[in-house]
């Protein structure tokens, strides 16, 4: 088995919904992610000089997702309308951070 083939086989345990995965409504069509909002704060401190990056960090498969969203594209993730902040592609998988606009 190749490097990549161990990656992919490893998103199915990744994306596993008995381990780290929940089926979440995005854009209407329930999908398989992984929700880490402990991911997100760690990329804020690092990558965002402490800034809040976004609200919601999630991992999906690429093949389940599709086209990888650019950012400001507007997301409704379990009903909640928001807007990719960003989002990176890496063995298969997307991270996808998502911002809500608020009024004030």
């Amino acid at each position: 088995m190749s490097f990549k083939d161990q990656l992919t086989k490893d998103l199915d345990v990744f994306l596993n919904t008995d381990e780290f995965a929940e089926l979440h409504a995005i854009n209407g069509v329930e999908l398989v992610c992984t929700v880490d909002n402990d991911q997100l704060k760690e990329r804020s401190k690092k990558e965002y000089d402490g800034i809040a990056a976004g609200e919601l960090l999630f991992f999906v498969k690429k093949a389940d997702y599709g086209i990888r969203p650019e950012e400001g594209t507007p997301v409704i993730f379990d009903g909640r309308q928001m807007y990719v902040f960003n989002a990176r592609e890496d063995t298969g998988m997307y991270e996808i951070i998502l911002s809500q606009n608020r009024g004030g």
